[in-house]
């Protein structure tokens, strides 16, 4: 009881999830000093009605609330986004600090005299009087231009739900996060390499991101418009979108990534160095779709990166060019419902679903046998990719991996947020999930960097980490890969690291190399050593002072073990 009334008070205060977290250790260990979890197993709270009913209206409070927070005219101070609401009863549209900037005038200000054309004005005021009409009105993307600037830039829409309307009756209007982002010469080029476009292609797409339509494209081109719809088409299939809009989507994506800094005329420029990400789409053939990078040499030694939580399968630009000159070639996918991959069609199937998406993936990217990389928490789902390869797994290497865990052994030495997420994937996932999102929600309410840091609290190693321009950028860019799709993908992956996977550890055939840090705050060097010592395995190679981050502090040792397994 205690537990849930901290989760219902969360929705309301933000800055509870502390005491939410004490809840949480308090009902997971009822001892201090007892990490044993029999009053789980004896308990069933997977299907306690009473506790799923509570756990249900959580969530609806916290998605209500979430709207509300977003939509709200006195919270809409997003530092990067211009943001406005369209009120369609009195044509009256509020804008924050960054709109009145960008508009070049004050707010409230009527429509008519907004600083867009009028194609831009009708088609917003339009949206705005279906979403107040509409019973359901989804997200939507759309392209609006100012009277003074030919440029066309990215709006996302949706409900304006105000405090006044959070009974969810009807919304007042709508709200409009608009991203302005100036094309540089360096983020076009970025677009170019990761959906491998030829010149022609990348000039008819950067015409595109400016707002020019087909015709005036084909025109200014001195080309036929089928010629243009054609490298329109073939741009979309190498991006793997299906529509324009998805593709200027994309493309934004990419631009903020590589210059962040331009995203807004006048902001300080924050030189980070750009990373890739994974982004290219496979469709299987049921139509799931799998989302996957490939970094370094085109035609290198394939290597298959089975990622962990929090970094996600994203490389700095230093370690891809070391990757392209070393000839190795990165296979880097995401696993179901993470990044852009598709949820499984059955949660339940989850572990299956991560094998068959690499033997339907694999085949297509290399017909050599491949080095599987176990990335932290990914280890389980890379010992059962390795076995399902059988003679196509080249070798592997344990980066930060864990081990099978052993409760009453490893729990206590573990930190308060993994003590408890190793017990509420295990025994009441169901409440875990609802915890993660209260902790998604108002951990996002104060920014990444303070999520980072929340999630880093035990590890000072990894906190000092997170200055670095060229870490941190990277741990922000995972934190939004594991959490875009929810909390679900976080659970049923959290089960397959706690599940006792040693036979599948022990059916591998390969040779395995273990690389761990002796600072991890998940799992202990000594306990990995003695769990390699026990299964014959040859000696853990150990980085002093290496943390969560380990394979990018430490990038030139990992990237020497990943060179030595792909030559061995």
């Amino acid at each position: 009881m205690n537990l849930l009334d901290k989760a219902y008070d969360a929705p309301f205060r933000p800055d509870s999830f502390h005491e939410l977290m004490t809840a949480a250790h308090d009902f997971y260990f009822t001892e201090p000093d007892d990490f044993s979890s029999h009053a789980l197993k004896q308990a069933d709270y997977e299907n306690n009605a009473t506790i799923l009913s509570h756990l249900s209206r959580i969530e609806r409070l916290l998605n209500e609330r979430e709207l509300e927070n977003r939509s709200h005219p006195i919270n809409i101070s997003s530092p990067a986004l211009s943001t406005l609401l369209v009120d369609p009863e009195t044509g009256m549209v509020e804008g924050n600090a960054r709109a009145s900037e960008f508009f070049k005038h004050g707010f409230p200000i009527h429509i008519k005299h907004l600083n867009l054309n009028a194609s831009s004005r009708n088609q917003l005021l339009k949206m705005a009087k279906d979403a107040v009409a509409a019973g359901e009105f989804d997200s939507d993307i759309c392209l609006i231009k100012r009277k003074d600037d030919a440029a066309a830039h990215l709006a996302k829409c949706g409900r304006w739900v105000s405090s006044e309307y959070t009974s969810g009756a009807r919304a007042r209007g709508l709200a409009v996060s608009i991203v302005h982002f100036e094309w540089t010469a360096e983020a076009l080029q970025f677009c170019q390499s990761m959906f491998d476009l030829s010149v022609s292609e990348t000039e008819v797409l950067a015409a595109l991101l400016n707002g020019k339509s087909q015709p005036e494209i084909a025109e200014a081109r001195f080309r036929s418009v089928e010629t243009i719809k054609s490298q329109s088409k073939a741009i979309l299939r190498k991006s793997g979108c299906r529509k324009i809009s998805d593709l200027l989507v994309l493309a934004t994506t990419y631009g903020l990534l590589v210059d962040p800094g331009r995203t807004h005329s006048g902001m300080s420029r924050t030189e980070v160095p750009f990373f890739a990400r994974p982004d290219r789409i496979f469709t299987r053939p049921d139509g799931r779709k799998i989302s996957y990078g490939v970094f370094g040499d085109p035609a290198g030694k394939p290597v298959l990166f089975v990622h962990g939580m929090v970094q996600g399968p994203f490389f700095p630009a230093d370690m891809i060019e070391n990757f392209k000159r070393d000839g190795i070639r990165i296979i880097a996918p995401s696993r179901p419902s993470f990044g852009q991959t598709d949820a499984p069609e059955n949660w339940h199937e989850f572990d299956s679903v991560v094998i068959d998406d690499m033997m339907l993936l694999l085949p297509e990217l290399a017909r050599e046998p491949v080095t599987v990389i176990a990335h932290q928490g990914g280890v389980s789902h890379a010992c059962r990719i390795a076995h399902a390869l059988g003679t196509q797994t080249r070798n592997m290497v344990m980066v930060s991996a864990g081990i099978p865990i052993d409760e009453k052994k490893h729990l206590p030495h573990m930190g308060v947020q993994t003590r408890i997420a190793a017990l509420g994937v295990k025994y009441t996932p169901r409440i875990l999930e609802t915890m993660i999102h209260i902790g998604i929600v108002n951990w996002l309410r104060k920014g990444l960097k303070p999520y980072a840091e929340h999630l880093f609290s035990n590890s000072p190693t990894d906190l000092a980490h997170l200055e670095d321009p060229r870490i941190y950028p990277i741990c922000e860019a995972g934190i939004l890969h594991m959490i875009e799709q929810g909390a679900k993908a976080i659970i049923y992956d959290g089960k397959a690291a706690m599940a006792d996977w040693e036979s599948d550890f022990l059916k591998l055939k390969c040779p395995v190399k273990w690389l761990h840090g002796t600072r991890d705050p998940v799992m202990r060097y000594d306990f990995v050593q003695e769990f390699v010592a026990a299964h014959g395995g040859a000696p853990v190679e150990l980085i002093e002072n290496g943390g969560n981050t380990m394979h990018l502090s430490h990038s030139d040792v990992f990237h020497r073990v990943i060179a030595e397994a792909v030559s061995g």
